[in-house]
């Protein structure tokens, strides 16, 4: 009984077998398309292992079994490089050229290995033999040609296309394959001349041929050709946008920045404003500001999109954002209420290069009769207007910016930016009065709690104007109980209140006198602050070390270093029980270290920030930087 079902659980188990073998000898496709992929996923895998031989191996089954799967040859022929594995190779493509005599990209291989075999006449009539059969079709030149590079064949290449230039009666075909074989063979002069003439007539390959040409710039010598190519090609009759565009982008690369925007200003590309503005956005990437905005500028002048108008304004506004926040030559460890929006000290100084500014300010005035009232429109103007409240000074028409925003714009965050500004500029201006009405207006119109943190907030620097000492400190209370202790104005609330809490009565002269200053702060009057605030005297439990600290923090913000020595060299020698001692005696040694370049004279004051005062709250950082000076021995 047993033995029974042992040999009907043979006979099942052969079955699928049995029918395999019918359905292959058959060739039914329904199985040995599965298994060729099976075998092909497997010889991949083999591959990537480096089992190169078992790859191959299963990669000729399938060849053998299905000649007409000419991919797989070559999967083989990439595995097995080089002269010493042509002959086999050779052997193999001639069986599979039996029965697919016509396929064009495996008859230009057979040439290929001729070539490796150094058959070199042979392979080159192979080839000629092929173009012979269809000597008008473009892709057999280019297939031909691809085998041919494969082999080595470089020049012969060359003259293959060259012919096939005559013979098809286009001076323009196979640029860019030649531009390929130029490149390969370190001739930048032709290289350039055959993207250039194909880029000429094919202007959606500008970034990849750009690109092309950028990578020929490696080689000393390759700007020189490459751009004297341009020139000439751009002589010749004819519109050349594109050429215009890729020598911009050149000139970006190599970083003549000035250049790259007069090479598109000097041209009509007045049909390519998308890339324009794709450069423009590069520019500002490598911070080159003023050749951004002359870009941006000529978009908002010259772009029938109305979209595109605005978001070129709104990149244009930006750069003078940009250009106008100094950068720091060095990381400063020190301040005085760093980021505090109540005590923020914004200093901007217009560059040398900004001889454009006055124009683009009057383009701004007729921004709203340019563009319909777009969200990009808006935020420009409040660009503007923020340039026109912190460094031109032009506080009326700055007012008039944040008023056409926050009555205007479709967007209410857009509105509220524009609402809050206004408000500060009224206070600029010193019309307390205006700004309270403005603050109404904006929870009115804008719907929002009159007790809603970022109202507070104006609330607050609207009594600081006021002196109102009283009125300040309950607002700021406000603030604590409306806004998050997550929230960094919920910080900034009680930095403030502290200050004030711990420097006098509410009635204090002497705090009135540093509110005052403060005052001139907010409205850019840094002279007459830093005067009123050298004009508080007293100890340190007043707040005439405070004031002392704030004058000297804005003499640096306004690089005047002789004072600031002076200013921080008398607080050492005055408060030697301030609590801001170590922030003065950090800005001390940064004066010495970064400015006079006597890093070894600031070792001192940054010794006794560390003996003296470990609870600074930068105490980490020096350690380090004071390491680096002592062991470095500069």
């Amino acid at each position: 009984m047993n033995r029974v079902i042992t040999g009907l659980l043979l006979v099942i188990l052969l079955i699928p077998l049995l029918v395999l073998d019918t359905a292959e000898a058959q060739g039914l496709p329904g199985r040995t398309k599965p298994q060729d992929q099976i075998l092909e996923q497997r010889a991949s895998s083999l591959a990537r292992l480096g089992r190169t031989e078992e790859a191959v191996d299963l990669y000729l089954e399938i060849l053998y079994k299905n000649p007409r799967n000419y991919n797989v040859y070559f999967r083989v022929s990439n595995l097995m490089p080089g002269p010493e594995n042509a002959p086999v190779l050779l052997e193999i493509l001639e069986d599979i050229l039996k029965t697919q005599s016509k396929n064009t990209r495996l008859s230009a291989e057979k040439g290929r290995l001729l070539y490796l075999l150094d058959r070199k006449e042979e392979a080159v009539l192979d080839w000629q033999r092929i173009i012979q059969k269809n000597r008008n079709d473009k892709f057999i030149y280019t297939s031909v040609t691809n085998a041919m590079l494969q082999a080595g064949a470089a020049t012969e290449a060359i003259e293959l296309l060259n012919e096939g230039r005559i013979t098809i009666n286009d001076p323009q075909a196979f640029a860019f394959d030649l531009a390929r074989i130029y490149a390969a063979a370190h001739d930048y002069n032709l290289a350039s001349r055959e993207y250039l003439s194909h880029l000429d007539k094919n202007p959606g390959m500008l970034d990849h041929i750009s690109n092309q040409l950028i990578r020929l710039l490696e080689n000393d010598g390759a700007f020189e050709l490459i751009n004297a190519n341009m020139e000439q090609r751009m002589a010749l009759p004819g519109e050349h946008q594109t050429l215009v565009l890729a020598q911009a982008k050149i000139l970006l690369h190599e970083q003549h920045y000035a250049e790259c925007a007069r090479a598109i200003l000097a041209s009509d590309v007045s049909r390519s404003m998308k890339d324009v503005m794709d450069i423009a956005n590069d520019l500002v990437a490598e911070q080159a500001w003023v050749p951004a905005a002359d870009l941006f500028l000529f978009i908002s002048a010259n772009s029938r999109d109305k979209r595109q108008i605005g978001e070129a304004l709104l990149n244009l506004a930006s750069t003078y954002e940009y250009r106008l926040h100094q950068e720091e030559s060095y990381k400063s460890l020190s301040g005085y209420f760093q980021g505090n929006q109540f005590l923020d000290l914004d200093v901007r100084f217009p560059s040398d290069e900004d001889a454009s500014l006055e124009r683009t300010l009057k383009l701004y005035d007729s921004l709203q009769t340019l563009l319909p009232r777009t969200s990009e429109a808006f935020r420009a103007s409040f660009h503007i207007a923020e340039i026109q409240l912190m460094v031109s000074g032009d506080v009326d028409r700055a007012i008039r910016g944040f008023q056409n925003i926050f009555s205007n714009a479709p967007r209410n965050d857009i509105r509220l930016a524009g609402g809050r500004r206004l408000v500060d500029a009224w206070l600029v201006k010193g019309d307390t009065t205006a700004a309270i009405q403005i603050l109404g207006e904006i929870v009115n119109e804008l719907n929002i709690d009159e007790d809603a943190p970022q109202i507070v907030a104006s609330r607050i620097k609207i009594r600081i104007h006021q002196g109102d000492i009283p009125r300040l400190k309950r607002e700021l209370l406000n603030l604590s109980g409306a806004a998050s202790p997550a929230d960094p104005i919920f910080n900034d609330g009680l930095e403030l209140m502290a200050l004030l809490e711990g420097n006098g009565e509410e009635n204090d002269p002497q705090l009135q006198s540093y509110l005052k200053a403060e005052r001139f702060v907010s409205q850019h009057k840094l002279t007459e602050a830093v005067k009123t605030l050298g004009d508080i005297r007293g100890e340190a439990t007043s707040i005439a070390d405070e004031a002392s600290v704030r004058s000297i923090q804005i003499l640096l913000a306004l690089q005047n270093s002789t004072e600031a020595i002076k200013a921080m060299d008398n607080f050492l020698n005055t408060y030697s029980d301030s609590p801001w001692r170590a922030h003065v005696l950090v800005w001390r040694g940064e004066e010495l270290q970064f400015t006079q370049n006597a890093p070894q004279a600031a070792i001192p004051y940054y010794e006794e920030v560390i003996i003296n005062h470990p609870q600074y709250l930068g105490i980490q950082e020096l350690r380090i930087r004071l390491r680096n000076l002592i062991g470095g021995g500069s």
